[in-house]
């Protein structure tokens, strides 16, 4: 894929280490630390345009990355975002082993690795905005990630719905809440993440929390798991060899949507849930005047407009969706609910 060229940087990384060496990584150079800087206001903006960069991670599509760092450049048009999008678990790599070399690396980082943060929060590899006094003291509870190791880390949602084949699914019987997905009219006839993906767990349990029965009614769908992730689902989805995707992202439904396949996506009752995206802190900055300016940001009402304008399934505490959110429940992201989640998806085995 291209990118038009601008100020913003989009880069695409691949594995370059393991989660292992998160306890071998060290502090990175002397320097000001996230949460010291002083400088506020035209102050800081000045100090900031000195600096001339913030770094930033990012494993949202490269739309949504681009569209929060457009914002950021077009309201401080002195600092300019270099971004470095990939998945998740590649950035995590990316990110601790630049730690470990004391490479140049993130100043802010936004990503849905809830594993990775909790090891990294302890092992002082990030540190939350609470800790470095960078959260606004307004800033939502319910929109803080809460959970074993976490606290005080602000998050935001892309919320996935269910996708449909519109060419095999009458209007009438599309479906209108994820209990619809248990009608024995679906069954063989979709596909959905690999049930073993510890991912995919936290949203099948989410919403197994608010519809009673969801995970057992699944169990009986006979749902083909694809383990190559949405872009490959909604694929499936769009060649027609199946008529419903049990979870999907709006992302790539609107991307197919756009070449013209016969694919829609519906968020049902009794409400979205997705992947908690996270944002934390490099605790020692490259760029600590621009950090503070840019975490300050990510959580303003401008950036989650920027973000809703460039993909509308993002849920932030700023703008409302077309859809109720469910807040994603953290506790699915523990291996003994992970293994809960799959061994009800796969029949009690």
């Amino acid at each position: 894929m291209e990118y038009r060229p601008h100020r913003t940087g989009v880069l695409t990384v691949a594995v370059l280490a393991s989660l292992a060496v998160l306890t071998a990584c060290g502090k990175g150079g002397p320097g000001v630390k996230a949460g010291e800087v002083a400088a506020t206001g035209e102050t800081l903006v000045a100090a900031a345009a000195k600096e001339g960069q913030v770094v930033f991670y990012c494993s949202l599509t490269p739309a949504s990355c681009e569209a929060l760092a457009k914002g950021f450049e077009k309201e401080y048009r002195g600092v300019s975002v270099k971004v470095l999008r990939a998945t998740s678990p590649d950035l995590s790599a990316r990110y601790a082993t630049e730690k470990k070399s004391a490479a140049e690396t993130a100043d802010v980082i936004l990503h849905a690795d809830v594993p990775f943060i909790q090891t990294a929060l302890k092992e002082g590899l990030v540190t939350s905005f609470k800790d470095a006094g960078l959260l606004p003291a307004d800033h939502p509870e319910k929109w803080l990630l809460d959970s074993e190791g976490i606290a005080g880390t602000p998050y935001i949602v892309d919320a996935l719905g269910i996708g449909i084949n519109t060419d095999l699914v009458k209007p009438q019987d599309r479906p209108k809440s994820w209990a619809d997905l248990g009608d024995p009219k679906w069954k063989g006839k979709m596909n959905g993440p690999h049930k073993d993906g510890s991912g995919y767990a936290t949203y099948y349990g989410t919403v197994d929390d608010h519809v009673d029965g969801f995970l057992e009614s699944l169990s009986k769908q006979e749902i083909f798991p694809d383990p190559g992730g949405m872009v490959s689902l909604t694929e499936s989805l769009a060649a027609g060899q199946y008529a419903i995707q049990s979870v999907a992202s709006k992302a790539a439904i609107d991307n197919a949507k756009a070449k013209g396949a016969p694919v829609d996506i519906v968020f049902p009752e009794p409400g979205a849930t997705g992947p908690a995206f996270a944002y934390t802190l490099n605790p020692e900055p490259g760029h600590p005047n621009a950090q503070k300016l840019f975490a300050g940001y990510v959580l303003s009402e401008k950036a989650g407009q920027a973000l809703h304008g460039a993909n509308s399934a993002i849920a932030t505490p700023q703008v409302e969706t077309e859809f109720e959110l469910l807040h994603p429940n953290l506790e699915y992201y523990r291996p003994a609910k992970v293994e809960e989640v799959s061994k009800i998806l796969n029949g009690g085995r």
